[in-house]
């Protein structure tokens, strides 16, 4: 290798001995430039820490991603709090840091700068002695090209010096630093001294250099620029070497645009801040911009470029003459810089260019013809580049002044010809583009006012004179030769002498406003009348087709309209033209642009006259409706003339015309002209009132869909103001509703326009429109119909109105007429079903309005959901109280306690109905079920606004009468006064009155309790509801009140009264049996809501009430009195429990008689309701008979009595559960609460055999969820227990076992997805699905404790249908499986299953499907295993296979290897037979090892279960064979394989067939006589027997014999043994 390549090619780029200089010698060298590559390497001796010396040292290697990582590492060391920053790190630093500043990557250089701050911000002080070595660069660094480096250098500089004074200062110590680090930089670096050749690429080295020159350059600037005088004087010699050296000025023609950029900048500041220096080197300059400068490419620079050019020439003119020293002349080379023109440079170019234009002295520009005119073409060619068209707003202004400049200097002829030549072909190419004159045309925007500009130059008014009238005659030319319209080019044709004669009438406006002498006004206006009459009379001959003339006129009338119709020729032509008898031109095709010009004449005095014949020609024409909706478009724009306007609506004709064209469903051209006029204010009040009327009345019309569709797109393009206005008049108010029902439209295209008309309403509560808006709101709340806005709309219209507010600022004005809701609130009153009293807390008072109930009353007004107006109010006011401030404003109405009052009664009358169908008409119900859960949120929810109410309020009357009534006081005076409306009180009113009462009443003392005064308050009460004799009311006090009346005298009084008054109950009459029912209620009601009423009562007289109660119940032929007094024998029998005698059995008695006529009794529609009363009100009885047997110390005349009556009583509920079949609870809760009680009586029964069983399984099906639960526990036990005696049965007569035919009838039809769409999964488990799925559970529970045999009878009889099919194929779709995503069964317990746990319905279906596909797997393999196989879908294969493995197969092979384990620990170890074979089940590794010992060998099998089985077979696998051959060894394995497969998957069954081929082929095998043994080495039995003693050999054995005996005889009997 030679010393060549060693060499380095960076050198000092100053001269030795220079500042900083180095050169390289064999004798030695001098210290390099801190900027060059070659730099002396820093001491790391003096940095402790190795990692920050791996760091600093990876700072000199050459690859930019390894000196990031450095900076990264150095940064992450000096921002360490505990970290100090040490010397040694602080000199290497500072040794390094200039070079990275300039480091060809832009992230090194950024990181340099962050590293740069936070070192010597954390070194303090320290820096200051440093700071001469690296301020330089850092100052450099804030002006460096990249943005991210450049700001890392600023905000470093910022951490340090935190103020602009500093900075100053910084600048101010350190300037000569910082200059020589820049006169280095400027002067000595080169290309080769900053990067090495060899490592960094051209492009890189270049990059670099032009970037250390550029920010250099910079901070010369800067410091010139912002350093007092006194300031730079101090180093006044290193700027005169900087700016006096002729590197410096070759870098005005530096290849990047950068550096350009920074010398012309700097050049700029050296001219205002230090001329002199200028001044001492103006011959560099000169040389470096004038001969170079402008030859040299600027891009980028050009506008710097001018800029500092036009101060230098205006400064020191002479760069241009005496200081100029080049070979060629100045102009010379000035017109080779306007050639290129601004080189893509911005507008400021030509702005500085203008004024250049003007500082050049006169000497240096042309005085001859030919050089003026090359100059202005190499001008000419600069403006007219097409780069410069985004600039042309300033080029050719420019070019106009340099122009403008020349003229004066040029002699008379030339000077003529100068303008002819190059200023007015400006003016001919904009008005008459030609090939001839296209280099002279303007691009760019406003051209007109740009052309107009030429006129600025000396001499260009009068040969523009001279030149106008010609322009005219070649506008004349172009309109009469244009294309006739048979032409296919007639279009093109005409839109030329359109945009023609608009050049024309535009550059006309600009040169008056420029300012034209008198003489070319004159000559303007003779052009333009001479132009409008040919025009005219063009139209006229060709019938008005070459509208591009009258677009001239056009043109013409709207550019100098004022100006022109002053003149009595002009104005002539237009009337002539216009007003002629037959109106001929409104059927021209140029009528369009005439029209602006009649418009022109509407301050004559005949033009109202002629505008009414015009729209009178308009409408009328001859049946051409769509060719009178164009013209009346054209005649009336929005912005047409006042008196058109008046004309238009003075015209009976068109007010006509416009009102029959506006129809149902209008096409959008009548659509558009109807808002066009209406805009305009063409027609007449009258007109667009009853045109909108028509409109909107047609949007209740919802047949017609595409009329519809029609009308909603006219109104769909009206300004929002415009429908705002038009709702709140009479003709629209309708409008508003209209659109909200159509929101509702089965068309959803109707809907989504609809919808977005009416999202436009929204305004604030507080604006004028809004209230009016909200009158719609009440207005639909108040008049109800079918075809009534629904709730949603009038919530959503409701929102709207409200906006973003949740303030309230009139309530009054929100809330519909309180007479309106009481009114319609009474009328959904109905009497109350009897069931009710089970749920009520009145309890039986229910009954006394069933007893004195008169009819029903008339219908009640529903809308299109069947929602009452009660309702419909009732949830209106719930949500505005409950999603506004409205609660608070409640205190300013008058009737707020009313309102409260109101919205109580129909939370009461909602929570009956949805317990009850039918007991009211505040709804009606749905199919869907889609009204319950809006009723169920409105009830929710005005419950939320109740309670707070409650909160609020005190249970506390006033002291006295006079006084005025406390807020609990109006309260319960508005609940009263609810019931006194028109005509008599309504029993079922005072039932709800005297409930909302008792509810109210006993919320607040819940909620606050009670005091003394309280409480006498409460007796008060009950004594005057007991004067009044007012059982309603008695009863109301009693429940509401009953916290206050507990312990008092008088409820005690009252209790014991009641007592007596029911021992003497007499049930002879109608009279006697109301009070006795009264009083019934009245003790009933004391009992349940005073613990120690029962207590309070004499033991004498509670025993003769008993025995006077019991012989009342065959007494009384109401069933309500008969629940009564099973309510009152529950509550008083247990006060008893020590008496013996015969009212037990008495009471039992009558229970069972109850039940067990109940499928025997037919029973009106009126009576079934009764009939759920008593039959609750007897089992509770029969509950309370129970649980006292069930006591410490029972009674045993009631243990006996219910022993002796237990078959009567299981067949009684029995007999209960059968009478519920068919009868759906759903929409009857006090039904589903009796059913539920029925349910858990039956699950309390102990097993006993039921004859016909089979006769229940249809209740499977029933529609109520207690009823399934009730019948299947009952049959669950019948079934488990009756397999023993089926399996007995089937034994014994060797019969085929079947299931039972009622129960494959239930699973016959399986349900699928499609089927469950519509099924509710809110609350419970679809009752059609939980049946099918019950009855699946009932079978599989046929399997349990069933025989061998039976299990068998039981497969085979599912194998032949297809059950089985259907419960797997609905299994996988409903979990998922079918889908690829099967639900996760980890939380749920596989092997058993418990209803109502889950805390979903959908949930607890997935559990109980996956807990049957468990029983499925377990009890039918085979069949599941057939129809998996059977599956076509990959996905689904795939997932069940998974799924099965991970869920299901571990617990069916923990069972099915748990059954081995059990069979080997019991019968094989116990059954002799089995002495010989051993068992080991592997638990974990799902294996059974099974040997079997043979003559001292071990035959042995292994049973493998995969991990997905069942649906994958388990495999036997041969271990050791022993004394058979390899084919039958084979045949017993498949045999026990094949035993398992199709018994079930019984491995205990596989194994037993296995042992007995193995006990079979060894049975009779007698010992080798030779060996003494059974079984020989190599595992044969003895096959060669003695023909004569007939005895068995091993083959060898034998032929061991044979060698050792040397014969070949039988070892027995010595004859010739025959081997073969």
């Amino acid at each position: 290798m030679s010393k060549k390549q060693f060499r380095s090619q960076a050198s000092s780029g100053k001269a030795a001995g220079g500042f900083g200089a180095f050169s390289s010698s064999v004798f030695g060298s001098t210290e390099s430039s801190a900027l060059s590559y070659i730099q002396e390497p820093p001491d790391y001796a003096a940095i402790n820490d190795v990692n920050v010396v791996v760091a600093v040292k990876n700072l000199s290697k050459k690859d930019s991603t390894t000196k990031a990582k450095a900076l990264e590492d150095i940064q992450l060391h000096v921002t360490e709090p505990r970290n100090e920053i040490e010397e040694g790190l602080l000199e290497a630093w500072v040794k390094l840091y200039p070079r990275l500043s300039i480091d060809s990557a832009r992230r090194v250089r950024q990181l340099a700068h962050v590293c740069n701050g936070t070192i010597c911000s954390k070194s303090g002080k320290r820096t200051a002695r440093y700071l001469p070595r690296i301020v330089g660069s850092w100052l450099a660094g804030c002006y460096d090209s990249d943005r991210a480096a450049a700001r890392a250098a600023q905000d470093a500089l910022t951490l340090v010096f935190s103020s602009a004074e500093k900075v100053v200062a910084l600048k101010k110590t350190f300037q000569g630093a910082i200059l020589a680090y820049c006169k280095d930089a400027l002067l000595h670096e080169t290309l080769q001294t900053l990067s090495d050749e060899r490592t960094v690429s051209p492009a890189d080295a270049e990059n670099t250099y032009a970037r250390v020159v550029a920010t250099s350059l910079a901070v010369v600037n800067n410091l010139l620029g912002s350093m007092p005088l006194e300031e730079t004087a101090k180093h006044e010699q290193v700027y005169e070497d900087i700016i006096g050296h002729s590197k410096l000025w070759d870098f005005a023609c530096h290849s990047d645009s950068g550096v350009r950029r920074s010398i012309h900048r700097l050049l700029q500041t050296a001219l205002v801040e230090q001329p002199i220096l200028v001044q001492s080197n103006r011959k560099l300059i000169s040389t470096a911009y004038i001969y170079k400068g402008l030859v040299s490419d600027q891009t980028g620079s050009s506008t710097d470029f001018v800029i500092t050019l036009e101060a230098l020439s205006v400064r020191y003119p002479s760069v241009w003459t005496e200081d100029y020293s080049g070979k060629k002349p100045a102009l010379s080379r000035f017109r080779q810089f306007l050639k290129h023109g601004s080189r893509s440079g911005s507008i400021e170019f030509w702005t500085a260019a203008k004024s250049l234009f003007t500082s050049i002295p006169s000497d240096v520009l042309p005085k001859t013809y030919e050089e003026a005119k090359d100059l202005l073409i190499a001008a000419r060619d600069g403006v007219a580049r097409r780069e410069e068209r985004f600039s042309a707003s300033a080029a050719w202004p420019a070019y106009f002044t340099l122009v403008s400049t020349l003229v004066p200097d040029i002699d008379g002829e030339g000077r003529q010809k100068i303008i002819a030549e190059c200023a007015i072909p400006v003016i001919a190419e904009y008005l008459h583009p030609s090939p001839e004159t296209t280099d002279w045309a303007i691009h760019g925007a406003k051209t007109a006012h740009l052309a107009a500009q030429v006129f600025k130059v000396p001499g260009m008014a009068a040969l523009l004179e001279h030149e106008w009238p010609k322009y005219a005659e070649q506008l004349l030319e172009l309109a009469k030769t244009s294309q006739p319209q048979q032409s296919k080019d007639f279009e093109k044709s005409q839109m030329q002498v359109a945009a023609a004669g608009k050049r024309w009438a535009t550059l006309q406006r600009e040169l008056y406003a420029e300012g034209l002498p008198s003489t070319a006004e004159a000559t303007f206006l003779a052009a333009n009348v001479h132009v409008a009459g040919e025009c005219a009379a063009l139209l006229k001959s060709r019938e008005g087709k070459p509208y591009g003339a009258a677009a001239v006129l056009e043109e013409l009338v709207s550019a100098h309209e004022l100006r022109l119709l002053q003149d009595v020729d002009f104005r002539t032509i237009l009337v002539d033209l216009l007003t002629a008898e037959d109106l001929s031109w409104l059927a021209w095709p140029s009528r369009r642009q005439l029209i602006r010009c009649f418009y022109a004449l509407s301050s004559e005095h005949f033009f109202p006259g002629c505008f009414t014949r015009v729209l009178s020609k308009a409408v009328d024409r001859d049946g051409s409706k769509e060719e009178s909706y164009r013209l009346l478009k054209e005649l009336l724009p929005r912005n047409a003339p006042t008196d058109a306007v008046s004309a238009a609506r003075e015209s009976a004709p068109l007010q006509n015309f416009v009102y029959d064209m506006v129809k149902p469903g209008p096409g959008e051209v009548p659509a558009a002209l109807f808002l066009q006029l209406h805009a305009a204010g063409a027609l007449t009040t009258e007109t667009s009132k009853k045109a909108f009327s028509r409109l909107v009345a047609s949007l209740a019309d919802t047949e017609n869909s595409e009329d519809l569709a029609l009308t909603l797109q006219f109104f769909a393009t009206m300004d929002s103001a415009i429908l705002q206005n038009l709702a709140s008049k009479p003709e629209g108010d309708q409008l508003l509703s209209n659109l909200l029902r159509l929101e509702q439209h089965e068309d959803e295209i109707i809907s989504q326009k609809a919808a977005a008309i009416s999202s436009q309403f929204s305004a604030s509560p507080s604006d004028a429109s809004a209230k009016t808006n909200f009158s719609i709101v009440l207005q639909s709340l108040e008049k109800v119909s079918s075809k009534s806005l629904t709730m949603d709309a009038l919530n959503e219209l409701t929102d709207r109105l409200m906006g973003d507010q949740s303030s309230v600022t009139d309530l009054k004005q929100m809330l519909p007429s309180i007479d309106v809701w009481k009114s319609s609130a009474r009328a959904a009153v109905r009497v109350p079903k009897a069931s009710l009293a089970i749920l009520s807390p009145l309890g039986g008072a229910v009954n006394l309005v069933q007893a004195s109930s008169p009819g029903e009353q008339g219908p009640v007004e529903m809308d299109s959901e069947g929602l009452s107006q009660a309702l419909r109010i009732a949830m209106y006011v719930a949500r505005l109280l409950a999603s506004t401030d409205a609660k608070s404003k409640l205190a300013e109405l008058e009737a707020q306690w009313t309102v409260v009052a109101l919205l109580h009664m129909c939370v009461i009358l909602a929570e009956d109905k949805l317990s009850v169908v039918g007991t009211n008409a505040l709804w009606q119900p749905s199919n869907s079920g889609s009204t319950e859960v809006a009723i169920l949120d409105f009830v929710t929810e005005a419950n939320t606004v109740l309670n707070g109410c409650w909160e609020a309020l005190r249970p506390v009357k006033s002291a006295n009468e006079d006084d005025e009534p406390t807020a609990y006081g109006q309260l319960m005076l508005a609940v009263r006064q609810l019931q006194h409306g028109e005509g008599s009180e309504s029993p079922a009113l005072c039932y709800y009155t005297a409930l909302a009462d008792a509810s109210i009443t006993d919320n607040l003392f819940e909620l606050h309790g009670h005091g003394a005064e309280q409480a006498k308050d409460s007796e008060a009460s009950l004594k005057a509801s007991r004067l009044r004799k007012d059982t309603m009311s008695i009863a109301a006090v009693i429940v509401g009140q009953q916290r206050s009346l507990a312990g008092t005298q008088i409820i005690t009084r009252s209790c014991n009264e009641l007592v007596a008054d029911l021992t003497d109950i007499n049930l002879s009459n109608v009279q006697h049996r109301k009070a006795a029912l009264e009083q019934l209620v009245l003790l009933n009601a004391i009992i349940h809501t005073q613990e120690d009423a029962v207590a309070s009562i004499a033991k004498q007289r509670l025993i003769f009430l008993i025995k006077r109660l019991i012989p009342a119940l065959t007494d009384s032929p109401a069933f309500s009195i008969k629940a009564e007094i099973c309510k009152v024998l529950s509550s008083l029998l247990p006060s008893m429990q020590d008496m013996y005698g015969d009212h037990w059995s008495q009471a039992l008695s009558y229970v069972l008689s109850t039940w067990t006529s109940a499928d025997t009794e037919s029973v009106t529609e009126g009576d079934a309701e009764d009939r759920i009363l008593l039959t609750h009100a007897t089992l509770k009885l029969y509950g309370t008979l129970r649980k006292l047997s069930k006591s410490d110390e029972p009674n045993d005349d009631l243990v006996n009595t219910l022993k002796d009556n237990g078959d009567n009583i299981y067949l009684g509920l029995v007999t209960l559960l059968k009478t519920a079949n068919g009868v759906s609870d759903g929409a009857h809760q006090p039904l589903m609460v009796t059913h539920e009680l029925l349910a858990r009586q039956i699950g309390q029964l102990p097993y006993q055999a039921l004859p016909d069983f089979e006769e229940l399984f249809p209740l499977l099906y029933t529609p109520s969820h207690a009823i399934q639960q009730g019948a299947f526990d009952l049959l669950r036990k019948q079934v488990v227990a009756a397999q023993e005696q089926i399996s007995l049965d089937a034994a014994l007569e060797k019969k085929t076992t079947q299931l039972p035919d009622e129960l494959l009838s239930l699973i016959l039809e399986a349900p699928t997805l499609d089927s469950l769409v519509d099924a509710p999964f809110d609350r419970t488990m679809p009752l059609p699905l939980q049946g099918y799925l019950y009855s699946w559970r009932l079978l599989f529970d046929h399997f349990d404790g069933s025989s061998y045999r039976v299990k068998t009878d039981y497969i085979e009889q599912l194998k032949e249908s297809t059950y089985l099919s259907g419960l797997l194929s609905f299994t996988f779709d409903f979990l998922g499986h079918s889908r690829g995503k099967p639900v996760v069964a980890s939380k749920f317990d596989i092997q058993n299953y418990m209803s109502d746990t889950e805390s979903s319905p959908e949930r607890d279906v997935q559990w109980l499907l996956t807990h049957l596909y468990y029983l499925a797997l377990t009890h039918l393999p085979g069949l599941v295993k057939s129809y998996f196989l059977s599956i076509h879908s990959r996905q689904t294969v795939q997932a069940v296979e998974s799924w099965t493995a991970k869920y299901i197969s571990p617990l069916v092979i923990n069972a099915s290897l748990q059954s081995v384990a059990e069979w080997a620990e019991k019968s094989v170890k116990e059954d002799p037979e089995n002495e010989k074979m051993s068992v080991k089940v592997g638990m974990r590794s799902r294996e059974v090892h099974v040997g079997y010992i043979v003559d001292e060998q071990t035959m042995a099998i292994k049973v493998v279960l995969p991990e997905a089985y069942p649906l994958a077979s388990a495999q036997v696998v041969g271990v050791s064979r022993v004394a058979v051959k390899e084919e039958k060894w084979q045949s017993w394995l498949r045999n026990c394989q094949g035993v398992i497969t199709f018994s079930s998957g019984s491995i205990v069954d596989g194994l037993t067939a296995w042992r007995k081929n193995v006990t079979g082929a060894l049975k009779g095998q007698t010992e080798c006589a030779i060996c003494y043994s059974i079984i020989d080495a190599h595992r044969q039995l003895p096959s060669k027997r003695c023909p004569t003693c007939k005895n068995l050999f091993h083959s060898g054995c034998l032929v061991k014999w044979f060698k050792t005996s040397n014969a070949s005889t039988c070892p027995l009997c010595r004859n010739s043994f025959n081997f073969n």
